[in-house]
């Protein structure tokens, strides 16, 4: 509601005196109270009655229907409220004349109030429909939920580039939209026509936002003036000059949420007479989190480097085999893209961002910065892929890559249900790591900043590489939870070994036929058993993937039916953490039933490798597809596997994140 001092300069008037006529003029905004006091105007024993002219409603401080003509006593009506629904064609069209009678009828003054009538409104879509609907009574609230409310923006798709701990370097330097290229990612208002074009005098009509929020969002003008930015890094305001039509304005993010911004942004439209906020509407929306995909979600494209030297040409058509039956796309990338570094999935991680009606896929590029660095900003970003990048001051170390980085499927922990599963990264135990390393605190901080995902930390920094897909995946299943746990074990690996030599065939080699460091790689299950040097510490990194168990259960709320442990070996690097000793089967690709598995090349028996046959046996019934592809050369010998040396793009969730509700948010 308007203030009263609007009216001071009529509220001079003496009391006492008759028969003074004063004219004055003010705007009032359609559906807005204007509240006028009369109890200065006359002494408090005379009589007002009011007439008006065009479409003006008055009404008594009990907010009933004062009528034209009908002269009632000053204390009855000391404060009235004006009220317009239309707005004015023209200058000064309604007035309100305000008569003051002493108790004979007599006319003590008279006061003329001119008025302009002018609508500010400002709409979004407020109820995420796909519709700009006027006035929506929650434009300026946002809230979760499937029966929830508020307008949601996307970040623009090659924006959000962070570098030196909040140093912004947009890479997108232009101050105009690229034309339908960028319509996907766009969200829209639309500023109602105010009412006449040239405004009551003094009276100017803006569109603002604060500092901080200028430099997390674009807004354009209508599209067929190119869209030229309004608001901005550098701009905070801007004057709305054409008020007589209605306005379609562009908005787009630039940021995601992070530490320093909680996603919010809120704009308004302001009126201003001589300077002075009269009256403002507002809106408000938010930034669409980053989210990624778990393995239980259809894959789309898979993503491997091309090798210059061909190292990798037959995995790469073996691999495709695997791709096709899951009905997706390999797509090799050109050496141009990667300059030989095949460690495809320490460089990105492919996610989403959503709003209603719009998807695209965005890529979160690591601060790893090898050969695969330019790969995502040349080759994928563009109509259907974004970007986004957190780097620091400080350096990256391996636990900063992306193998370091997984989410599990949907879980329910303790009655709180996560409906897009949680972000789990890879982080140190100081108390038994010399030198620890943990993923940067920009990650960190923007994986806890999307909300969504609830990330949680565990144990990854006894590992040479120290990357989670060392020892852990997740893949669909038939069960209560709707997928396995899947952990690399020593201590199944001994297990099996431990049979094999009992049942007599100590003899039988692993790695039979392949080499390490040039020299024959085969050593046999009896030697494999008395190596105590290799027992011992295999005893010690099973405790760290116990340790990792518990953490995860918990997390996770786990029993022990939802956990399959595939056999593994892991050797000392010599500085104290672990490699693994043959290829990691853990470190496997999930394109739904079809799993791409590294071949272990274990202990044969009637020609059948003893650890596929394990593998097969606990993952068959799952109705899971295990293909083992020789990854030896280039990735095992390398320090990686096929997780390391793909990466996935997959179907969204069919669940849209603003309709979780706000009580899963609580809990985060």
């Amino acid at each position: 509601m308007r203030a009263l001092s609007q009216f001071e300069k009529i509220n001079h008037l003496h009391s006492g005196s008759k028969n003074e006529n004063r004219n004055c003029e003010d705007v009032i905004v359609v559906g807005q109270p204007l509240q006028i006091c009369l109890k200065n105007l006359a002494p408090p024993d005379t009589f007002v009655s009011f007439k008006t002219r065009g479409e003006i409603e008055i009404y008594s401080i009990t907010n009933q229907l004062i009528t034209e003509q009908t002269s009632l006593p000053l204390q009855q009506v000391s404060e009235i409220t004006l009220l317009a629904r239309t707005f004015s064609d023209r200058l000064k069209d309604r007035s309100l004349e305000i008569t003051f009678q002493n108790d004979t009828g007599e006319q003590l003054s008279q006061t003329l109030i001119h008025l302009t009538c002018l609508r500010i409104c400002l709409d979004v879509d407020a109820d995420r429909d796909g519709i700009i609907e006027e006035n929506n009574p929650y434009k300026a609230d946002w809230q979760w939920g499937a029966n929830g409310h508020g307008a949601i923006i996307l970040v623009n798709k090659d924006c959000d580039v962070v570098n030196f701990n909040d140093q912004e370097d947009n890479i997108k330097n232009n101050d105009g939209l690229k034309g339908l290229i960028d319509l996907k990612e766009l969200s829209f208002m639309v500023i109602r026509r105010v009412g006449i074009k040239s405004l009551p005098s003094g009276c100017e009509v803006y569109l603002s936002v604060n500092k901080d929020i200028a430099k997390r969002i674009r807004i354009y003008d209508e599209l067929d003036k190119n869209g030229c930015e309004l608001i901005g890094k550098n701009r905070t305001t801007a004057k709305i000059k054409d008020t007589d039509r209605d306005i379609l304005l562009a908005i787009e993010g630039l940021s995601y949420p992070d530490a320093d911004f909680d996603g919010i942004v809120e704009i308004s439209l302001n009126l201003m007479k001589d300077g002075e906020e009269i009256y403002s509407d507002r809106v408000l929306f938010r930034v669409a989190p980053w989210m990624m995909t778990p393995n239980t979600l259809s894959p789309i494209n898979v993503f491997v480097s091309r090798l210059s030297n061909g190292n990798n040409e037959e995995f790469i058509e073996e691999l495709r085999k695997v791709v096709g039956k899951a009905n997706a796309q390999l797509d090799p990338v050109p050496f141009e893209f990667h300059q030989d570094d095949i460690w495809m999935r320490d460089e990105i991680e492919v996610g989403y961002t959503q709003a209603p009606g719009r998807f695209i896929h965005v890529i979160l590029d690591s601060p790893r910065d090898r050969g695969l660095d330019h790969f995502a900003k040349r080759q994928l970003m563009g109509t259907d892929f974004g970007y986004v990048i957190r780097k620091s001051s400080d350096s990256a170390t391996k636990l900063d890559s992306f193998g370091n980085l997984e989410v599990s499927p949907p879980v329910t922990v303790k009655g709180v249900h996560y409906p897009f599963g949680r972000i789990i990264f890879g982080g140190t135990r100081p108390e038994i790591i010399q030198n620890p390393r943990r993923k940067l605190k920009v990650l960190r901080d923007f994986f806890f900043a999307q909300k969504i995902q609830a990330p949680f930390e565990i144990f990854s920094d006894w590992l040479s590489v120290g990357h989670i897909d060392e020892f852990m995946t997740f893949i669909g299943a038939a069960s209560p939870k709707g997928f396995k746990l899947l952990l690399a074990s020593p201590e199944k690996c001994y297990h099996l070994l431990k049979r094999l030599r009992d049942e007599g065939h100590s003899q039988v080699l692993l790695r039979q036929g392949k080499q390490i460091d040039d020299k024959p790689a085969d050593i046999s299950v009896a030697d494999v058993l008395s190596n105590e040097e290799l027992t011992r510490h295999n005893q010690d990194f099973q405790e760290h993937i116990n340790w990792n168990r518990k953490v995860l259960k918990e997390e996770l709320d786990l029993s022990e039916e939802d956990i399959i442990e595939l056999p593994a070996l892991f050797q000392d690097d010599g500085e104290g953490r672990a490699k693994t000793f043959f290829p990691n089967m853990v470190n496997m690709i999930v394109l739904k039933q079809h799993l791409a598995i590294p071949k272990p090349f274990g202990p044969k028996i009637n020609g059948q490798c003893q650890f596929e046959a394990y593998v097969k046996e606990v993952l068959e019934p799952l109705d899971k597809k295990c293909n083992f592809i020789d990854d030896w050369d280039p990735y095992f010998r390398g320090g990686g596997e096929i997780h390391c040396g793909t990466n996935t793009s997959r179907q969204p969730f069919t669940q849209k994140w603003w309709e979780i509700e706000p009580t899963f948010l609580k809990c985060c």
